[in-house]
């Protein structure tokens, strides 16, 4: 079985701290190249992996014989790198948020169906083996009908985390379209659908900017959910969970509750 090669998009933190080390661990996997518009970073990054190191994505994409592009970059730049590698026949894995409108997301969808490839958004959550069981169970009606839900997902925030600490453009609205709402929000209300089985189709919320400085994206959001069988909940994300993460999930049925993430 030859080896899937993957072009690496970004040498920020989330591809140093997940996508290539998991790459790399994987034996089906050949990383063959990075790329970072911080050409000393994407130097030393090639050369941990021996990959060739791009400061341009266009070449990293057509040059490295990848056949599969990682997108890890900020937000704004999701939808036409992701559309890009598309055009050249390439698979994207591509993170999330997928893109900073309903128009681009369709055209990242139509550009991966022209190609005849598959394009898929980092919703890693889905993957986790208590939300897979949570998803089984159910499923198979271990929990009756279900009511309602709370789920959160938050943090101390990007600062923490980015590779570019407080000056990250986690921050920047102009390249982060959103902030906590759609960094840690999004996987949450993936999960949601993933494990409920349906769609939602009423939302109300309120967001906050008060725990950041020298930010003008949400660092706090609590939203309402409806989906399509009369399931309502609450979402929340958060930059100001200053002593721990919590990323739990809760779910009330007539035969009792379910709790992931504790």
């Amino acid at each position: 079985m030859s080896k899937l090669k993957v072009a690496v998009i970004g040498c920020g933190s989330i591809a140093i701290h997940r996508h290539l080390p998991e790459f790399n661990a994987n034996e089906h996997v050949e990383i063959v190249a990075v790329c970072d518009i911080n050409e000393e970073r994407a130097r030393v990054t090639g050369s941990k992996y021996n990959a060739k190191a791009f400061t341009d994505y266009k070449q990293a994409i057509t040059e490295s014989g990848a056949d599969l592009v990682s997108v890890c970059l900020p937000n704004y730049l999701h939808a036409p790198v992701s559309i890009f590698a598309a055009e050249q026949g390439k698979h994207v894995l591509c993170e999330k948020p997928m893109a900073t409108s309903e128009k681009e997301a369709e055209e990242m969808i139509s550009a991966s169906e022209k190609a005849g490839k598959k394009l898929m958004i980092a919703h890693n959550q889905r993957f986790v083996p208590s939300h897979e069981k949570a998803k089984q169970m159910i499923a198979d009606g271990e929990l009756g009908k279900i009511y309602s839900f709370r789920t959160t997902f938050g943090h101390g925030g990007p600062e923490g985390w980015s590779i570019d600490g407080k000056d990250s453009w986690f921050f920047r609205k102009e390249e982060a379209f959103i902030g906590a709402l759609g960094d840690l929000g999004v996987h949450k209300a993936d999960l949601l659908r993933y494990i409920l089985g349906e769609e939602f189709i009423e939302v109300a919320s309120m967001i906050e900017s008060s725990a950041k400085e020298n930010s003008d994206v949400d660092d706090q959001a609590v939203t309402i959910l409806r989906s399509q069988t009369g399931i309502i909940g609450t979402l929340t994300a958060s930059w100001a969970y200053k002593k721990g993460e919590d990323n739990s999930t809760v779910i009330y049925g007539e035969k009792g509750e379910l709790t992931t993430g504790r």
